[in-house]
């Protein structure tokens, strides 16, 4: 019998990781000059993230809608809860020069950014939006639509908005959580490729090319860098339960990642594309590479908030 070896790497491969590499030297500066720049680097990380959240919105809705004005409408929806919190007094404190974004502050802005009550203000109007255009043909199915475009809006604004707050506290934390996306996609892309379906061949409708080896070696490899950070540095992280911490984010950020992976190839799947857009390379759209990123802020946000 002639011997199988695993299957070679795509030649797409070496283009993936070199336009993930641009990709980051694009974006790791705005980071750090909103985390080192202090006041007005605050200012200009938030104008751009603004940008960032609306093209992403953008390039989403667009194969949702068909008149592109009521994709532009629903992009700033997220904009709207991106920039504006329910209280005015959180506003005076983001642009504050003397603020000090301590761990104390990080933890009020994140309660109060899940208790906003526009949320429910945004989710009426996009479900209005969507009711005067739809491209879904049978129309009962209008209201799932409706609430899947609210999802996207929520997960996106509150995502880019506590990427802000934490890169403003501390932007080597916010740099760790992106790590966690990077090592589960990048880990699970090579497994899923080299060992997919040898070993349990079920097939994923939402996304044919996953496999539960790859989802397997994602958590695997995320789950260590996880326990290494965690072990090793403290990211000014001030938690009273510090072990129940620790022990949620070894297990619970890895499965974020997985998570939002598979949440937006669901949305790709209902929406029949591959790519939300062909602005990267071998990549696709620009939420094409904060799918996964987006589930690990938003899962760690609960934990600090559960542990605090």
């Amino acid at each position: 019998m002639r011997a199988t070896y695993p299957k070679p790497l795509p030649t797409d491969f070496s283009y993936r990781f070199l336009y993930s590499i641009l990709f980051l030297v694009i974006f790791l500066p705005i980071l750090f000059i909103g985390y080192y720049f202090v006041f007005w680097g605050r200012i200009v990380s938030f104008i751009f993230l603004n940008l960032f959240l609306f093209y992403s919105l953008f390039e989403i809705f667009s194969h949702f809608q068909v008149k592109k004005f009521f994709a532009v409408l629903l992009s700033f929806f997220g904009v709207f809860l991106f920039s504006v919190p329910a209280k005015k007094e959180i506003i005076d404190i983001n642009f504050s020069p003397e603020t000090n974004f301590d761990w104390n502050l990080v933890l009020y802005l994140i309660k109060n950014q899940f208790l906003d009550y526009h949320i429910f203000f945004i989710l009426t109007l996009t479900v209005v939006v969507s009711f005067f255009d739809d491209k879904i043909e049978k129309k009962h199915k209008f209201l799932i639509g409706s609430l899947l475009k609210f999802s996207i809006i929520y997960v996106a604004s509150f995502f880019f908005r506590f990427l802000w707050i934490l890169n403003t506290f501390n932007v080597f934390l916010v740099i760790f959580l992106i790590s966690i996306a990077i090592i589960s996609d990048t880990f699970g892309y090579i497994f899923g490729l080299i060992l997919g379906k040898k070993f349990f061949k079920k097939n994923f409708n939402f996304s044919p090319n996953k496999s539960i080896e790859g989802f397997i070696f994602s958590f695997v490899f995320s789950s260590i860098l996880v326990f290494l950070v965690l072990l090793n540095l403290d990211l000014n992280i001030k938690i009273s339960a510090y072990l129940p911490f620790k022990i949620l984010s070894i297990f619970l950020l890895p499965l974020g990642s997985i998570t939002g992976d598979a949440f937006f190839s669901v949305v790709k799947r209902y929406l029949k594309i591959k790519d939300f857009s062909q602005i990267i390379k071998c990549h696709g759209g620009l939420f094409d590479r904060f799918d996964s990123i987006s589930f690990v802020f938003l899962t760690f946000s609960i934990i600090i908030i559960t542990t605090a």
